[in-house]
């Protein structure tokens, strides 16, 4: 497994809201938090990481549509 790595740092007056929007932000490009360190007791740094060799499944629209149209329903 290969991965990527990256921190972010967030200031903890700020409040919790934009700690997670942030951390939203970033889940939905694959990024996940995977440890916290708090410095100087006002800063948080989050240190992310997300999988860069995992293979997406390539699917061909056009193939899976006329496959639908051609298929009785059941799983084979």
């Amino acid at each position: 497994m290969k991965w990527e790595n990256t921190y972010l740092v967030f200031e903890v007056a700020k409040g919790p809201k934009v700690i997670i929007e942030t951390l939203d932000t970033y889940g939905e490009d694959g990024w996940e938090c995977c440890s916290q360190l708090i410095v100087a007791g006002s800063q948080i740094v989050c240190f992310l990481k997300r999988r860069t060799d995992a293979d997406e499944p390539k699917v061909n629209k056009e193939e899976e549509k006329i496959s639908k149209l051609w298929s009785n329903g059941s799983k084979e």
